[in-house]
């Protein structure tokens, strides 16, 4: 009797060892499903990290190239939409404010580049009071902060960045006048209150 009792315990014990018949076994653990709280943690990151005041001021140059270029070239005018923004040049520490149109041949020569520089200058400080300190109040506006009493203490840097601040106007072919062989392209560059002299022009073909 007792060795009979032994042998069923042995059985049962068995029973229960992985890959014996009858033994069973603990159900898979499953991978929870990604929750929205994971998801959320990119927001969660970029709302810690700081804005700069360079940010800040950066993000509006690249709002009024696009407002620039909208009124320069409304849509629908043309076969190709202009590129626009604002760029930091990190090697020459300057900020780069582009234009680049696509424009047929006849129309890419440097009096067409210099007329468009200036009618994006004057697009850009038209809220801005007349004379030579025009772009220098505009950079202040662009990069100072709002609406707090620390903004007293960046009065000077318009006529810093004046120096920082550089605008290139690029006419370049239209796509099928490329895809034809047509290289020809002038650039025009310069700070937003050079001159007409002080305008630098490149030409490539």
């Amino acid at each position: 009797m007792h060795r009979l009792g032994a042998l069923i315990v042995a059985l049962v014990l068995l029973a229960g060892l992985p890959g014996m018949p009858g033994a069973q076994t603990a159900p898979p653990q499953m991978t929870p499903p990604a929750t929205v709280g994971d998801e959320g943690d990119v927001i969660t990151r970029l709302m810690k990290e700081p804005l700069t005041l360079f940010d800040w001021g950066l993000s509006q140059l690249d709002r009024d190239m696009a407002r620039v270029s909208a009124r320069l070239y409304p849509e629908g005018r043309g076969t190709q939409s202009p590129r626009h923004g604002a760029i930091y040049d990190w090697r020459n520490r300057q900020i780069v404010l582009y234009l680049s149109i696509p424009s047929m041949r006849d129309l890419r020569t440097p009096a067409a580049c210099r007329d468009l520089f200036e009618r994006s200058v004057t697009e850009l400080t038209i809220g801005a009071p007349a004379g030579p300190d025009a772009a220098g109040w505009y950079l202040l506006n662009a990069f100072k902060p709002k609406g707090h009493f620390w903004g007293g203490r960046f009065e000077d840097i318009g006529g810093k960045l004046v120096r920082n601040v550089r605008l290139e106007v690029l006419l370049l072919p239209q796509s099928y006048e490329a895809a034809a062989g047509d290289a020809l392209r002038v650039k025009c560059s310069g700070a937003l209150n050079a001159g007409p002299e002080d305008i630098a022009f490149e030409m490539s073909s």
